[in-house]
């Protein structure tokens, strides 16, 4: 993802997010259910949740559906260039 684009999502950290693709690493254990959050919140979230969950398949759905799906390495890079302030108002 070139730097335009991460700071386009950026822009977009506010809108209404849904994350998908997460499992669970627990024997028995249900996959987790996650409702929709804004977009910052949900990158946080999956950057953080690495060795709690299975993130390989993970997606984080947002805008129309146009829109390409952030991926695991998408959700890494923003997470490395923006962090904390993809939280900020």
């Amino acid at each position: 993802m070139d730097r335009p684009a991460m700071a386009s999502v950026f822009r977009m950290r506010h809108v209404p997010a849904n994350i998908s693709g997460v499992r669970s690493l627990g024997r028995g254990q249900a996959d987790p259910i996650f409702h929709s959050r804004p977009l910052g919140e949900a990158i946080r979230f999956i950057a953080q949740a690495d060795g709690q969950y299975d993130l390989s398949a993970v997606a984080i759905f947002y805008g129309d559906r146009q829109t390409p799906p952030l991926g695991n390495r998408e959700i890494r890079q923003l997470w490395s260039e923006y962090g904390e302030r993809l939280m900020e108002a």
